[in-house]
């Protein structure tokens, strides 16, 4: 099973290995795995896909936005980011209020356990930075910032 595994991935390797959106999507995914198993050993409950929600809740000038508004800036539907958020409201990092002039909103809002958490999440997401960095010339590792910078921009179109 193992061999046939192995054949497999070669096979599409061979087929997909030349592809800029296989690479992309690869290195994204092994980044994820890489992420969240460092977050499950630094002993945070707390996965990759969740902290976009918790940054730009803290980003925001007064500390309190709609799901709606944090599913607009994240480009994600909103069901999506409802479910992150009720996730992080039961581990304490954010609080849902109801919005006092629209009762059809929710506002949110970060805990203080949510603004100790991002600042230990940044630090963990720095150590796997170097990690990764560290086998790469920093030439290199301004290219690629580089690059990937201008093939977002592109894609955004």
């Amino acid at each position: 099973m193992v061999t046939e595994e192995l054949g497999i991935k070669e096979k599409i390797l061979a087929q997909m290995g030349q592809l800029l959106v296989f690479n992309i999507h690869q290195v994204s995914h092994a980044f994820g795995r890489k992420a969240n198993r460092n977050l499950t050993k630094s002993g945070f409950s707390l996965q990759l896909e969740q902290l976009p929600i918790l940054f730009v809740v803290n980003c925001s000038t007064d500390g309190l936005l709609s799901q709606q508004d944090i599913a607009n800036v994240l480009h994600r539907d909103k069901s999506g980011i409802q479910r992150s958020i009720r996730t992080l409201e039961r581990d304490g990092y954010l609080r849902i209020m109801p919005d006092s002039t629209d009762r059809r909103k929710n506002l949110i809002q970060l805990t203080p356990a949510g603004k100790v958490i991002i600042e230990k999440v940044i630090a963990t997401a720095k150590d796997l930075d170097r990690e990764v960095t560290n086998q790469l010339s920093a030439e290199e590792v301004e290219s690629l910032i580089r690059i990937l910078g201008k093939i977002s921009k592109l894609l955004e179109c």
